[in-house]
């Protein structure tokens, strides 16, 4: 029986098949938006859960000041924590830990050309060397003019500068620089042994995965070269943790946060499971308002079919009236008009769907393109199942009432219909 109401409902969309192309392309159109929009959503998402997975790594994680991550973030609070970066590499399951401190310090470099010494009070950045050589997805490449190099573990009394600094304090590679700390420590004589250089226009660093941001106007030193101008660290910027092999991340991260809080540091651990629920949080809310927005012509496309097959039912209300009459039943005309409105609904589904692939094909190149990176074309067997379904549904919907109210006429009325 079911074929019999396919084979009717067939033959009733081809034999209008100019109005039935009208009514199906305001579906189709609704469904390419959604589809499109709900893909390329996809398609970044993972595309920055991959670059994050990159920079990041699954088994690491971060310490941040509390309240800088995830929606609670406020900017009302630290932007520098206390650490005690030995003990945090002693906790069982930690592997490694690699931190950035920051201070601004008054700084002399070598004479200028009247004699006088070149000073300022400039930015120090404190490196741990296990950034370079564990984390060096995440610092991403350091490019020094030839003859430099970055320092290595056990060095202190090393810097490399900026490329504006190196000019400002007219220093360059193998002189000294005097860095002052607190008044209670000693002024330390570094030996510059390297300058970052100038980034080139064409060739800068863009995508997710760029690493972290260097700047031309900042001296880099040794971490500990930092304890010795300025004591204990209480002024951490951001702390990376590596866990060791086979252990949780998850447990780890939190039982050194709550260590940590203890000790009185004010800092949040960041493990990429939180990473990445943010990215799909954000992902999701946007494509969603987007897909609901383009869901708007999925409305007008439902109208169109209800009105399409409430002319149907106006054209064939004798023929209703003869299936009555040779013994029909009123949900038989209900399944028949049901069918012909989901069939079109699903016609309209599929060449949606294939256009809303192509075109977010079409948008993740262009995206890709533009922030070098490789965006992923999400084209799952669920999505495109869901919205086959809910394309018959929608036309299922639409055709609804025209359906009852051809169910429901009376056997007399619809033979005498003219």
């Amino acid at each position: 029986m079911v074929r019999d109401f396919l084979t009717l409902a067939g033959s009733s969309i081809l034999h209008r098949k100019v109005r039935s192309w009208l009514t199906v392309i305001g579906v189709f159109i609704g469904i390419t938006a959604v589809v499109a929009l709900i893909s390329v959503g996809l398609g970044l998402e993972r595309t920055i859960n991959d670059e994050v997975a990159k920079v990041f790594g699954v088994d690491t994680f971060i310490l941040t000041p509390r309240g800088a991550f995830g929606p609670g973030r406020s900017a009302q609070g630290s932007a520098q924590y206390a650490l005690d970066l030995e003990w945090l590499r002693a906790v069982d399951g930690v592997a490694t830990a690699a931190a950035v401190r920051q201070r601004t310090a008054f700084v002399q470099g070598q004479a200028g050309p009247d004699g006088r010494l070149t000073q300022g009070f400039l930015p120090v950045v404190g490196l741990s060397p296990e950034l370079v050589t564990s984390f060096a997805s995440f610092i991403g490449p350091l490019e020094l003019e030839p003859g430099g190099r970055l320092f290595s573990g056990g060095e202190t009394l090393v810097a490399v500068l900026g490329r504006d600094v190196a000019a400002r304090l007219q220093t360059g590679v193998g002189q000294t620089i005097v860095v002052a700390g607190d008044g209670d420590k000693p002024e330390l004589t570094l030996a510059v042994i390297g300058i970052l250089a100038a980034s080139d226009p064409g060739s800068s660093r863009q995508g997710f995965a760029s690493g972290m941001s260097t700047s031309r106007d900042t001296i880099y030193v040794p971490y500990d070269t930092m304890e010795l101008l300025w004591g204990p660290a209480d002024d951490v910027l951001i702390t990376l943790v590596r866990t060791s092999p086979g252990r949780d991340v998850e447990e780890v991260a939190a039982r050194v946060q709550a260590e940590l809080r203890a000790r009185g540091s004010n800092i949040s651990t960041v493990t990429y499971s939180d990473i990445s629920s943010a990215i799909g949080t954000v992902t999701s809310t946007v494509s969603a308002f987007l897909a609901g927005i383009a869901g708007i012509s999925l409305l007008v496309g439902g109208v169109g079919v209800m009105n399409t097959m409430y002319t149907s039912v106006l054209e064939r209300t004798r023929e209703i009236g003869i299936m009555k009459a040779v013994g029909a039943k009123n949900s038989h005309i209900l399944s028949i008009f049901l069918i012909e409105s989901g069939l079109m609904g699903l016609v309209g589904g599929v060449v949606g769907t294939l256009l809303g692939l192509g075109i977010s094909s079409v948008a993740s190149a262009i995206i890709g393109r533009i922030f070098e990176v490789r965006v992923a074309v999400v084209a799952s067997p669920s999505l495109i199942a869901a919205t086959l379904a809910g394309a018959f549904a929608l036309g299922a919907v639409a055709g609804l009432w025209p359906a009852r109210r051809a169910a429901k006429l009376p056997v007399v009325d619809a033979l005498r219909y003219e």
